[in-house]
């Protein structure tokens, strides 16, 4: 069949999670090596920021902070290409490649994922950039975080966050006060993560 009568479409390919990175990286220099370009448009991972805790802190206190960015779906890329045999044998014998989303195995081919569905991935990945540079950002200390008190009558005491307010910029920790967990309020510039 001719390259020009068959469409490209986009799949969703499943690898090792953590992997994603090494599996575009590994099916560029496939695809280049084995003349295969005209098979394939994009590969590509749907990112958003991400603060880690310690850079969360670090946001916080007002210091100065690294974003990173993590995959939406992780475990996925995705790929634009033209479903032949050799494309998907390429594909699917890539390291780190665990299989194509919708291919049911015995040589069927995997069914692409509609363009309806794709845009809604980009529209999603858009909407959480557009969240992150409003500065709708999670707090490092949330519930369930445990903190150490840098200063005051309860310095160098550690607790657990059990309520906070990004807002007041406060929190309240449970700090053992006479053999029992006692809620004390303080503010986050009284606050370290531990760890």
């Amino acid at each position: 069949m001719e390259l020009e009568n068959k469409e490209f479409k986009w799949y969703m390919i499943s690898t090792v999670s953590g992997k994603e990175d090494n599996v575009i990286e590994a099916l560029k220099n496939k695809i280049e090596a084995q003349g295969m370009n005209e098979y394939f448009r994009e590969i590509r991972i749907f990112k958003m920021p991400h603060l880690s805790n310690k850079e969360l802190e670090k946001k916080t206190m007002g210091e100065e902070y690294k974003i990173s960015y993590v995959n939406i779906y992780k475990g996925y890329i995705f790929l634009n290409m033209v479903m032949t045999d050799d494309a998907w044998y390429l594909v699917r014998n890539t390291q780190y490649v665990t299989g194509l989303i919708g291919s049911s195995g015995k040589g069927a081919k995997p069914t692409p994922i509609s363009e309806r569905n794709f845009q809604k991935m980009v529209q999603k990945e858009s909407d959480l950039i557009a969240k992150f540079n409003a500065g709708d950002i999670e707090t490092a200390f949330k519930e369930g975080t445990l903190v150490k008190i840098k200063s005051g009558i309860f310095k160098d005491q550690a607790g657990e966050i059990i309520k906070n307010n990004d807002i007041t910029q406060k929190a309240f920790v449970n700090i053992e006060q006479f053999g029992r967990k006692v809620p004390t309020e303080f503010s986050y510039d009284e606050l370290e993560i531990c760890g």
